[in-house]
């Protein structure tokens, strides 16, 4: 039995703690996965003189044509068809689909000629990026006075059949790497010991593990056939789109390969070099594409490596947890010398588990942070509760583990193998629930904007040699006072102004343009034409004498009125903040813990040299 961790153990865990450290140092970008409905045109609750032509649903992401359906219901309860649908670009005027997935769109109903009557109007869709369904309804009036259904349609929970093969190709996943994680601390320990490596033990390993990646890799179809179902006969261009688009074959190799790896060491247990960079390129192969078939960042290279790292970690800890509970629990039972063994395996591990916990920690909460906008999204979303949920397990499974590794290091019998069992039980609802999450929409979108909406804000430009600053008071959907002052950076001045006019570009894409007057406190005009909260695009032009026109585009937020059905449940704070300091603080923690372990060990070893034969290949047994 050897007496502290053995060198490679140590680098493995290195690693997951040197990873840690890079993940609190890379700024999260928001991620854009999932298609939400920004705008409609007309507006949830608009009443109208007239029937409208047609009906322009704006998403932030392209949609499918094949999988999108609008049914629309009038007061009476009859139902109207709609003349046509198309999806095009956003603001790209009469044209084809656009080409990028990530890309808004509109999606247009032409509707019929509709009578004075409230319709209620439902809609289905499904994202071309993630293949995720998203729906929502509005109610419109046509010379009748009614109520609007809702804001916006707020994040959808996960749907029961893909939670399940995720969590199955997830849970594949993470036995494959821990499976893999175990045999390789077999190997160093008998290496360590000069020793031949316990063949039981390692045909047990690795049995789990193969069982696991084959699971995993059956699953992953499946999940892709369960997305494809509602997009009818678009589905083979889906298929190819997905496909070509790389996440899913990356995934689906790196399992392959790492699988191959594990079938080959079966029958012949101990190190190999080859095996082991084969084995590490699979691995780190599918951690990426599993990575990227979630929810991903949305710098894509970023959302790989975090999300990567995150995986890994969970393979790391919970995959060997799981396959120690699997594998290892029924030979501790024994009290045999292969219990005996089985103890000094898991010495060995706790260092890898300290480390795997507490980077999966601070990289889910860096990819929760882009995907949670705000206080209130945390605790009224599926997505939210789900998150609270495995944070509550992830401790739990923490606290048992640290109960673990103080019971391998006191006791001379080693740990308890219920302990052991329930670890592994709390992880694998930790596996469940990522899977739940991965297929729930995040909670985020238009219904949880993070930009601060300040009462009255203003937004200074340069265009050319000028500076103009915009206010608008009360920035309230409603009566506006818009107020421009125009000052030139250049002495002399080469031309007056002469006028000064603002266009204004709302959610739904309509503009209005408006000629501003000259007044005491600069350029005014009262606007009526804010009638909607959100997104804008305010635009000012200054003519000059003798010079070309001059204009400075603003982007814009416009705040809900008072008693908007967006109202605020608990606070409309932005969550990420709050997130990326616990991040940080748990990533510092963990990598002082880990240099506090080096310092002591240095301490206790400072002679301590590398073993004569860590370069000579293990005995095969």
């Amino acid at each position: 039995m050897v007496r502290r961790s053995p060198r490679v153990l140590a680098r493995l865990a290195t690693v997951l703690v040197a990873g840690l450290a890079w993940a609190v140092c890379v700024p999260a970008t928001p991620a854009s996965a999932h298609a939400y409905l920004a705008t409609s045109t007309p507006a949830d609750g608009a009443v109208l003189d007239q029937a409208p032509e047609t009906l322009i649903l704006s998403f932030t992401e392209h949609v499918e044509r094949s999988a999108t359906t609008v049914d629309i219901v009038d007061g009476d309860g009859r139902h109207w068809a709609v003349t046509s649908l198309a999806v095009r670009p956003h603001d790209a005027g009469e044209g084809g689909d656009a080409a990028d997935t990530e890309a808004p769109v509109d999606v247009v109903a032409g509707l019929p000629r509709l009578p004075a009557n409230a319709y209620h109007i439902s809609w289905h869709t499904l994202s071309s990026d993630d293949l995720h369904a998203t729906s929502g309804t509005l109610v419109i009036g046509v010379r009748q006075e009614v109520a609007a259904a809702s804001t916006v349609p707020g994040p959808g929970g996960p749907g029961l059949r893909e939670t399940f093969l995720r969590a199955l190709a997830l849970t594949g996943a993470a036995t494959l790497l821990g499976g893999t994680t175990l045999a390789l601390a077999l190997a160093v320990l008998a290496r360590q010991r000069r020793a031949a490596v316990d063949r039981h033990l390692w045909t047990a390993v690795l049995r789990v593990a193969a069982t696991g990646g084959v699971l995993a890799i059956l699953a992953v179809p499946a999940q892709l056939l369960i997305q494809l179902s509602s997009a009818d006969a678009a589905w083979p261009r889906l298929l190819g789109q997905q496909i070509t688009d790389g996440r899913w074959p990356m995934r689906e190799l790196g399992l392959a390969v790492l699988l191959g790896v594990v079938l080959h060491a079966r029958s012949r247990p101990g190190l190999s070099a080859a095996g082991v960079s084969v084995g590490a390129v699979g691995a780190l192969t599918a951690c990426a594409g599993t990575a990227l078939l979630g929810h991903p960042l949305a710098n894509r290279p970023v959302g790989a490596l975090v999300g990567g790292l995150h995986v890994l970690a969970a393979g790391a800890w919970a995959g060997s947890v799981l396959v120690g509970a699997l594998a290892l629990v029924p030979l501790l039972r024994t009290g045999s010398q292969r219990a005996a063994g089985v103890v000094t395996l898991l010495r060995a591990f706790a260092l890898i588990a300290l480390a795997g916990a507490a980077t999966l920690t601070v990289t889910g909460l860096l990819l929760a942070g882009a995907q949670v906008a705000t206080v209130d999204a945390l605790l009224t979303t599926p997505y939210g509760v789900l998150l609270m949920a495995k944070l509550v397990l992830i401790a739990a499974a923490g606290l048992l583990g640290l109960r673990t590794a103080r019971a391998l290091r006191r006791t001379p019998g080693g740990v308890s193998p219920r302990r052991l069992v329930v670890e592994a039980a709390a992880l694998t609802g930790v596996l469940v629930l990522a899977a739940a999450m991965a297929s729930a929409a995040p909670a985020r979108g238009p219904r949880f904007p993070t930009r601060s909406l300040a009462t009255v804000p203003q937004v200074s430009g340069q265009a050319a040699d000028l500076v103009d600053t915009l206010a608008v008071r009360p920035n309230r959907p409603g009566r506006n006072m818009v107020t421009i002052t125009i000052s030139d950076s250049r002495r002399p001045v080469p031309g007056s102004v002469t006028g000064v006019s603002v266009l204004l570009k709302g959610p739904d894409g309509t503009t209005r343009v408006h000629p501003v007057t000259r007044g005491t406190d600069g350029w005014t005009v009262a606007v009526d034409d804010i009638r909607a909260a959100g997104e804008w695009t305010m635009s000012v032009t200054v003519a000059r004498e003798g010079l070309p026109p001059v204009t400075d585009a603003h982007r814009w937020t416009v705040a809900p009125a008072p008693g908007d059905a967006s109202r605020v449940v608990v606070s409309p704070a932005p969550l990420r903040p709050a997130i990326d300091w616990a991040a940080a603080l748990v990533g510092l923690t963990a990598v002082a813990a880990a240099g506090v372990y080096v310092y002591r060990r240095h301490r206790r070893h400072p002679a301590e040299s590398p073993s004569p034969c860590s370069s000579t290949p293990a005995s095969s047994g």
